[in-house]
């Protein structure tokens, strides 16, 4: 079933963390990020570009995924999504309008939905202000493109469900379900979305990625986890699935953060099928890095009613 929506981008991430201020130091002194502002309520937005925000951080007694924000291409596309899900039967909330304001949202139609195999929550949306200060920090040079993976306890439903009724390509099969790589159709990265299969069941936060400029960048953020001893979950490596080179980190809760230079681009229409990757162990990276053991997941995916 082909959506009658188009994406325009993943728009931003909201991460509960146990510790604000130790975060907020990793996320702007390793990761590199500028602090853009606090809400109301305490949470804090950091931005990597121009826009409002990609990461939203609260302070919470236990860390973890709170929800990812989708940008539409238009608003007339948000309209068209609300009733779409309308007639799924997913209950789409609106944002009310203070709720807009404080995420640097349009007046336009925003709205939040529970996505049904994982019970994870996801808002929608067309337009985010624009900020014409420059960042605080400029040391890496952000695309201002970001991703995110899911652990998930039936992942062959919630690719199907992700294709049929959320509109998302898929890009990449690693094993069978063991990872898929999912792009927000026709936003043209070779993924936005990776729904990882759980061994035991659970739901949990796999990862948060941000794509940069030039392996400097990448480099620089090896020496400075070497220097402030933050581990290493997974790289410097290469994907063989997207092309891309990575460098996945833990932060100060355990919870796993990724640069990601370069990566295979689809064109709109006359992409080319999916392919059936290998989960051989020496199969898994193109330069032979190996993952952390504790990389699958350390947080957990908060579901609130």
């Amino acid at each position: 079933m082909k959506a009658p929506f188009r994406y325009r981008r993943l728009g931003y991430v909201a991460l509960n963390v146990t510790d604000l201020a130790r975060t907020t130091a990793f996320a702007t002194e390793i990761f590199r990020l500028s602090v853009q502002s606090d809400a109301a309520d305490g949470s804090r937005f950091l931005r990597c570009g121009v826009r409002h925000h990609e990461i939203i951080l609260t302070q919470a007694p236990a860390a973890g995924f709170e929800r990812a924000g989708w940008e539409l291409e238009t608003p007339e596309d948000v309209d068209r999504a609300f009733h779409h899900f309308e007639t799924l039967g997913l209950n789409p909330q609106p944002l009310a309008d203070e709720q807009k304001a404080a995420f640097g949202l349009s007046r336009d139609l925003a709205f939040r939905l529970r996505e049904p195999t994982t019970r994870a929550s996801y808002e929608y949306y067309s337009r985010m202000e624009n900020i014409a200060s420059p960042r605080s920090d400029t040391t890496t040079r952000f695309v201002g493109d970001i991703h995110f993976g899911l652990v998930v306890p039936d992942a062959k439903a919630t690719v199907r469900f992700a294709a049929e009724k959320l509109g998302f390509v898929i890009s990449d099969y690693v094993g069978d379900h063991m990872v898929t790589l999912m792009r927000a159709f026709p936003n043209p990265n070779h993924h936005s979305f990776a729904p990882v299969q759980s061994p035991d069941g659970s739901c949990k936060f796999h990862h948060v990625a941000f794509m940069v400029e030039e392996i400097d960048d990448v480099g620089k953020l090896l020496n400075r986890c070497k220097r402030a001893a933050v581990d290493i979950a997974f790289g410097i490596g290469r994907h063989p699935t997207s092309g891309s080179i990575h460098l996945y980190i833990y932060d100060p809760d355990g919870m796993v953060w990724e640069y990601t230079l370069g990566m295979e681009q689809f064109p709109e229409v006359g992409a080319r099928e999916p392919r059936l990757m290998s989960a051989r162990p020496e199969d898994f990276d193109l330069w032979g890095a190996m993952p952390d053991p504790g990389f699958l997941a350390r947080g957990a995916l908060v579901v609130t009613e």
